[in-house]
């Protein structure tokens, strides 16, 4: 096929697929991405930076440059891709995660299509990249009641409350990379951010027809464009050894957004026989610019061992009690952390004898510190990562497998803890570009 028709169609690809991955994203139940009670607060459940081949090594990639992979955790790891190289990745995943207190306890299952990637070098030093990223989402639904009714006796003062949110944000990114010098490399991600969230919540008193009930909602639009930058540098030594540092930084960025919140309170709501009465408390609506992302940076390594071994880690830090949130610094935002660390191994990757010799193991973990404190509790979380890559026959294309172990939150405080099952399948195309081939 012909350099620009491939191109050509891998674009089209990407278009085609743009409307159905945001309306998955968007949709309630359980082809959200998320049905976690801590999506209520925010900007919802963030997507994090890490996805395809680091996934199964704990989510790092700050670090990482493999001629394989497209890594848009860090921009300036594109220029690693070989000059004949044409990369397309795209993956979905699952969750199944049991929610518990320290009296009840429940369970979900969500799955969704988690990204689409493309990348391709235009000339020995220079290499660009494009495709959809999940950046965060809301899709909670939780109901209670308080109060003392039984069977045989009704109170009057039992209310029943119900909390409903639902919808995501995504990043459309194009990536530029140069190779400035033979060892260092910086890259820049120009990201568009945009989707729409919502939340609900509604208050009444079930025995009591002559009480006002409450009703809450958020309605909030972001569309706006930002910057990513990153730095590798790479280290090689005579024994087939190679040290990479690398380091991204993310400017606090103000979001154009429009948002209308609507509070209320009825009597006779729904009645069939008497006119509502309704109480507007706060109607606002606004188009400024009232969201404002925080500053983010983090720094990472890794070593690779005669491209059989490598390992890495990384530190990712972003300022969260400085942004805003419909206009106003959140209390419950706070600094966010995280701590990565995984490895790969390959034990022969030119292998013709045995297939398993060829598969590249994986293995990780994590702890961070998410950006909501609640209750005087920042919700934490940890997991454990593993993960396959497992090679396609008569070609460089790969199939990827990992699962992630982990825990978000505590029963402590009144909170709510996460234990998670999550499993992502992605498969990265290598194809061979400017080579004229002499059978087809």
């Amino acid at each position: 096929m012909h350099i620009k028709s491939r191109l050509l169609l891998s674009l089209l690809l990407m278009v085609a697929l743009l409307p159905p991955t945001t309306s998955a994203q968007s949709s309630s139940g359980n082809s959200n991405s998320t049905s976690s009670p801590y999506s209520h607060y925010g900007f919802g459940t963030l997507s994090g930076n890490s996805f395809g081949r680091g996934e199964a090594m704990g989510g790092i990639g700050i670090g990482i440059r493999n001629g394989f992979q497209i890594n848009t955790t860090n921009p300036a790891s594109y220029t690693a891709i070989d000059s004949m190289t044409f990369l397309m990745e795209f993956g979905i995943n699952s969750r199944h995660t049991t929610y518990s207190t320290e009296t009840s306890k429940n369970g979900s299952n969500n799955a969704n299509f988690n990204h689409i990637t493309f990348a391709v070098p235009v000339n020995r030093w220079w290499a660009t990249s494009l495709g959809l990223l999940p950046f965060s989402s809301k899709g909670y639904g939780i109901s209670m009641t308080n109060g003392n009714s039984t069977d045989t006796e009704v109170d009057m003062t039992t209310t029943t409350s119900t909390f409903e949110g639902n919808g995501s944000f995504s990043k459309v990114y194009w990536g530029n990379a140069f190779l400035l010098g033979k060892n260092l490399s910086i890259g820049f991600n120009t990201w568009f951010l945009f989707g729409k969230v919502s939340d609900a919540t509604y208050v009444y008193y079930p025995y009591d027809s002559n009480a006002y009930d409450y009703l809450k909602d958020n309605n909030l639009n972001i569309h706006d464009v930002g910057i990513t930058a990153g730095i590798q540098y790479q280290i090689e030594t005579k024994k087939n050894h190679k040290l990479v540092l690398g380091a991204t930084f993310e400017p606090k960025n103000k979001i154009s957004s429009n948002y209308v919140i609507h509070e209320e309170r009825v009597l006779f709501r729904g009645s069939s026989t008497q006119s509502p009465v309704i109480d507007t408390l706060q109607h606002v609506e606004s188009d400024q610019k009232g969201l404002r992302l925080p500053v983010s940076y983090g720094g990472g390594f890794s070593y690779s061992i005669k491209n059989k071994i490598t390992f890495g880690a990384d530190y990712f830090h972003q300022k969260w009690n400085q942004a805003l949130f419909l206009g106003e610094v959140q209390q419950y935002m706070t600094n966010s952390n995280r701590y990565s660390a995984g490895m790969e191994v390959i034990p022969d990757p030119l292998s013709i004898r045995s297939y398993w010799e060829r598969v590249q193991y994986r293995l990780g973990g994590f702890y961070e510190n998410s950006y909501l404190t609640l209750n005087n509790e920042q919700i934490n979380g940890y997991g454990l990562t593993l993960g396959l890559s497992l090679p396609i026959a008569r070609s460089r294309s790969t199939l990827n497998i990992s699962a992630e172990l982990g825990q978000l939150g505590t029963t402590r405080n009144d909170l709510i803890r996460e234990r998670y099952a999550k499993f992502t399948m992605y498969v990265l195309i290598h194809d061979r570009w400017f080579i004229k081939r002499k059978f087809d």
